[in-house]
């Protein structure tokens, strides 16, 4: 239950950050406008691999491509809006 919540979780909060013109004003002007910071994908993974890193060090591969997927499911639903 507690993994289910984390990869929900930074899922969900990852499609937000992406969706706020903020972070890609900031990306632009830092001169990071390449992946993986401008793929909801892989910044979800490299992002929740680094948090996971910590909190849960033997399951922070899982928990960060479960959650790369189900970030990459929610923008392409997002998408359809």
């Amino acid at each position: 239950m507690n993994y289910s919540i984390i990869i929900i979780g930074a899922a969900c909060l990852m499609n937000l950050i992406h969706r706020a013109p903020i972070y890609m004003t900031v990306l632009q002007k830092l001169k990071l406008d390449r992946k993986p910071f401008n793929c909801i994908m892989c910044s979800t993974f490299w992002y929740t691999l680094a948090f996971a890193a910590f909190t849960n060090p033997v399951e922070c591969i899982f928990i960060s491509s479960t959650a790369a997927i189900a970030a990459e499911l929610i923008d392409i639903q997002l998408s359809k809006l």
